[in-house]
């Protein structure tokens, strides 16, 4: 009986043993002390190596990144996780925290913190004038407007603005090409500053390239367009201060919108019986008649 008793002892004991190494310390907490890297990108997926001891390689180990699960944790050894980080915001520096399964009121908490990089390329939220727009309202056809803006999400740095420009069809012009200017950049806004003002019965197309933000991430490059409206055209002209020439005259779009000689001859032809005509030599205010296709003096 005594023999029974003893070996009753020695099996239980050795299943004390067994479940005390097998369990690996699992009624403690964990001891994480290093965690690399310390920082990746704000869209998660980054995997991140945890030392320390008393993992639980049994029920395993739940780790967290700012309050939110990893995406996956593997438990090497006692001594060495692996674990992918969930997403995060950018510019955010998070706590981490271990939990091992086996003992789940007591989490610990990383002395590091992993931080979240910006992965997110800048977009367009605006832009002036509007995709699409057509102006119709300007006090001088010649003279639009001179600039253009592109605002985006975040703040940028670089990038670069062409400008092409085409006629719309009631114009007598057929302008087309690139129209030149400068850019500049002030925080989330890019701008574009033409070399000459933009004039009506125009469409301009607008591509923006080469804009980064702080953290290098490339936006695609962004076109818009918009359109300036042709004004009615006259059959009398008031010459304006400065014209001093019918060439002045005969490029404004309310007139001609042609400053080729064939244009400016026949509005010398309407104008030549003007007692104070003087073609080379005009005066601010004077009336000038402008012959159109269904006039006698336009042929």
């Amino acid at each position: 009986m005594r023999k029974i008793s003893q070996i009753t002892t020695i099996v239980a004991f050795a299943f004390a043993l067994a479940w005390i190494s097998g369990c690996g310390g699992c009624s403690a907490p964990p001891e994480p002390t290093g965690m690399s890297p310390t920082e990746g990108v704000e869209t998660g997926g980054t995997t991140v190596r945890i030392t320390g001891d008393k993992f639980d390689t049994k029920k395993k180990v739940t780790v967290k990144f700012g309050g939110k699960d990893a995406t996956s944790v593997n438990v090497a050894s006692k001594t060495e996780i692996t674990a992918v980080t969930p997403s995060g915001t950018a510019g955010q520096s998070v706590s981490v925290v271990l939990t091992n399964n086996s003992k789940p009121e007591n989490p610990v908490t990383l002395s590091q913190k992993f931080t979240y990089t910006d992965a997110t390329p800048p977009s367009v939220t605006a832009t002036e004038p509007a995709d699409g727009t057509v102006i119709s309202d300007y006090a001088d056809s010649l003279n639009v407007r001179n600039s253009l803006s592109v605002t985006y999400n975040e703040p940028i740095s670089g990038g670069s603005i062409t400008v092409q420009v085409e006629s719309t069809p009631e114009s007598l012009s057929q302008e087309s090409g690139a129209f030149s200017g400068s850019a500049s950049t002030a925080g989330d806004t890019i701008s574009f500053t033409v070399d000459k003002p933009m004039r009506v019965g125009r469409k301009y197309t607008v591509t923006v390239s080469g804009v980064k933000d702080a953290a290098g991430n490339a936006a695609g490059t962004h076109t818009f367009s918009f359109s300036v409206a042709s004004p009615k055209l006259v059959r009398w002209y008031k010459v304006r201060k400065g014209e001093k020439t019918l060439a002045h005259v005969a490029v404004r779009p309310e007139v001609y919108d042609n400053g080729s000689k064939d244009y400016q001859i026949r509005l010398a032809v309407a104008n030549q019986d003007e007692y104070d005509f003087n073609a080379r030599n005009l005066r601010a205010g004077q009336l000038l008649a402008v012959p159109r296709q269904d006039d006698s003096v336009w042929k």
